[in-house]
């Protein structure tokens, strides 16, 4: 496999990823004090609605890429050609049912949420300009996906990371300027502008250095109909299911208590994107892999992926659970953190979720489309029923209960198990990985603490910033010594890359 393309890969992920999380640290503080608390709590709860129009788009950006990356591999580029030209024209249908789709959903939202939203400042025209940028940004992503197919994931990159850097200005200057949620729906709208004119110029660039030329073939469009009745049916229900939670809240509980719960999901979600990442950096290079049939290449890269992936899952676990109320309050200031128990809950959805992205994201990425997509209408029809009564009667929580169970139940079981059948995820690799958690988790629980109530008592308690710092470094070098210690294998690993990478650097470094 190409070292260089995962490099990329790795780049574009967390650098989104990354400019994502420095934007929602530096802009929600930002927000909460230029925005008023119930048009930002109206604002989030309609965001989700609005959200829908998202759901009518069947996954063409995944599909691409994945298509494309196993065509590559197979170097059939007549078939690339005419993905692109089918991607081409259903993107085009996307872009405006996306957006009639999104109209209508403005037109109901009052009476959906059960509130009145031109009383809020600036909200009816940023939902507008909300609907043009969330189908204008639907285009981007298939673009991006066939960039990726094509391996071409350093153009890919860099788009990512300088939209980014424009939605922090753009936000900035009208935030400024007393434009309130305004300027968040005009910031989106100039990211999805400049992520559709960068992804396209580079994609040409790579179709005329490799010859291949975009086919608008028919039959192959109906081809790819085919695949997309079932991604699409899938990411409907999906989006439905998942949106239910806040949409009902919304009528129940108070827009200021939405804005709490939002500000207590707000680190894990974008940590769950930070790591969950890495598994779709993988993507397009397990789908290049199938096309060439590098079978023992795929297993090989899964498992040794998948214990860096582990770590992080738990290593982000455990820190949350440590630190979480000094993180919070240090962040946005006292009374925003939303307690124990739901912190709990946050951590374990978190957890569990994470583990089962990795094994679904690389069955999606054999091409195994249509069962993981038929398994995931099943799923989340159940999971918006049990949502909708959840969040009604008992409220943050019984959200969150229901999202660990079929995560626990459901998830777990199915795309392991997928994997497995496909032939590329051995159980014995697998146990070896797992195995040495039965001594890292319960001595890091010990650990963590013990780090903690020492920090407590040491350190004032208006000190949250401070003790959000040295408890974390405390427990930093602590699990990077166990896991050191206790994983042989990951320590074969880790020797092998600094031996590889850091000591010919050294080396370098002494002889000038």
């Amino acid at each position: 496999m190409d070292k260089k393309i995962l490099k990329w890969n790795l780049i574009f992920q967390y650098g989104w990823v990354l400019t994502n999380i420095f934007n929602s640290i530096l802009l929600l503080p930002l927000y909460l004090l230029h925005i008023d608390a119930t048009t930002l709590g109206v604002w989030l709860a309609t965001g989700n609605i609005l959200g829908w129009m998202t759901l009518v788009d069947p996954g063409v950006g995944e599909v691409l890429q994945q298509k494309i990356a196993e065509l590559s591999g197979r170097k059939d580029n007549l078939e690339i050609g005419k993905s692109i030209g089918s991607g081409f024209i259903a993107s085009l249908f996307i872009l405006l049912f996306a957006v009639l789709t999104g109209y209508i959903c403005y037109f109901f939202i009052g009476r959906i949420i059960n509130k009145d939203i031109t009383q809020y400042p600036h909200l009816s025209m940023a939902l507008v300009l909300s609907v043009i940028s969330t189908g204008m940004s639907l285009v981007s992503f298939s673009l991006s996906g066939i960039n990726q197919g094509l391996h071409n994931s350093a153009q890919v990159a860099i788009a990512s990371l300088l939209a980014n850097l424009t939605f922090l200005l753009v936000n900035l200057i009208f935030l400024f300027s007393n434009y309130g949620v305004l300027s968040i729906a005009i910031a989106n709208l100039a990211r999805a502008l400049f992520l559709i004119l960068y992804n396209l110029s580079s994609m040409l660039k790579v179709l005329e250095k490799r010859d291949i030329k975009i086919i608008a073939n028919l039959s192959h469009f109906k081809h790819f109909i085919r695949i997309f009745s079932f991604t699409s049916s899938s990411k409907i229900v999906s989006g439905l299911a998942y949106s239910v939670d806040m949409i009902v809240l919304a009528r129940f509980i108070s827009p200021a208590m939405i804005t709490v719960y939002e500000i207590n999901k707000r680190p894990l979600n974008v940590t769950y994107s930070l790591i969950g990442r890495h598994s779709v950096a993988l993507m397009p290079l397990i789908s290049h892999a199938k096309g060439k049939g590098d079978k023992s290449s795929i297993i090989n890269l899964i498992n040794i992926q998948f214990r860096f992936y582990s770590y992080a899952t738990l290593f982000a676990a455990f820190m949350f659970l440590l630190n979480y109320d000094n993180l919070i309050t240090a962040w946005t200031g006292k009374g925003q953190f939303a307690g124990n128990v739901i912190l709990l809950l946050l951590v374990a959805n978190f957890f569990c979720s994470l583990l089962c992205t990795f094994m679904g994201n690389v069955g999606y990425a054999l091409g195994d489309i249509k069962m993981n997509s038929m398994f995931n209408i099943i799923r989340n029809i159940c999971y918006g029923v049990l949502m909708f009564f959840a969040a009604r009667y008992y409220g943050i929580i019984g959200t969150l209960v229901v999202t660990l169970s079929m995560t626990i139940i459901a998830d777990f079981f199915f795309y392991n198990y997928r994997v497995y059948k496909l032939g590329y995820l051995e159980m014995s690799l697998l146990k070896t990985s797992v195995s040495p958690w039965a001594i890292i988790i319960p001595l890091s629980i010990v650990a963590g603490l013990g780090c903690k109530n020492l920090v407590d008592k040491l350190m004032p308690a208006n000190m949250y910033f401070s003790k959000l710092i040295v408890n974390s470094g405390l427990f930093t070098l602590f699990f990077i010594c166990l896991v050191l210690i206790v994983d042989s294998a990951f320590r074969n690993i880790i020797k092998q890359a600094l031996n590889k990478y850091v000591l010919p650097l050294i080396y370098k470094f002494r002889s000038i």
